[in-house]
């Protein structure tokens, strides 16, 4: 694959990305943090990516050695899956900004964070899902992955920053209700890419 055709991917990959960093910038999360979660969400994708290429490299090896095609292996039916629960931490994490802007007693604590911790690793796994899939389609092609990893890592890294930026922007902006517009649109994604993987 090309370097264009890279980075084109890279974009589309880090498309889900965009859609849920802008949400969950309006928390008004620091700059540091927003660096942090942007090298974590890279990470993620690339290491996704790398094992989806090498399960699909190993299964076409194991294809042409049994000189079979009759595999039965079900990619969408598991990546809908994969969907549903990603939809459900969205949900979750979208609810938990709701509840903290309703239980919130000092005005002048922090606001909740989802980019730390248990919740960053789950949340970098569910926004680069689609990349293990990916992976596994490009296990069958000639693929430099060290120019994918930079490609990818560079791209996914960039677009985390904009998003993450963006909505701590808008949440500037809106104010006091940054958090619960935030988590309304988290839920709101969160039913929509749950509705799109179960029907």
């Amino acid at each position: 694959m090309s370097a264009l055709e890279l980075f084109v991917l890279s974009g589309a990959l880090g498309a889900d990305l965009i859609s849920v960093a802008i949400p969950i910038g309006m928390a008004k999360i620091r700059l540091r943090i927003i660096i942090r979660a942007a090298l974590v969400f890279a990470v993620f994708h690339i290491v996704l990516i790398l094992t989806g290429y090498h399960a699909g490299h190993w299964m076409g090896t194991l294809v042409a050695q049994v000189e079979t095609y009759q595999i039965n292996w079900p990619p969408a039916e598991a990546e809908d899956w994969a969907n549903v629960i990603g939809a459900l931490i969205l949900m979750g994490l979208g609810g938990n900004m709701i509840r903290e802007t309703f239980t919130k007693t000092d005005k002048s604590a922090a606001p909740y964070n989802p980019l730390q911790g248990v919740a960053l690793i789950i949340l970098a796994i569910s926004v680069s899902i689609d990349a293990l899939a990916v992976g596994f389609s490009m296990g069958m092609m000639d693929v430099d992955l060290i120019k994918l990893s930079v490609i990818l890592g560079t791209v996914i890294f960039c677009m985390a920053i904009i998003g993450l930026g963006l909505g701590r922007k808008f949440g500037h902006l809106i104010g006091a209700r940054a958090e619960l517009v935030g988590g309304s649109v988290l839920i709101i994604l969160g039913l929509h890419v749950f509705w799109t993987a179960l029907f």
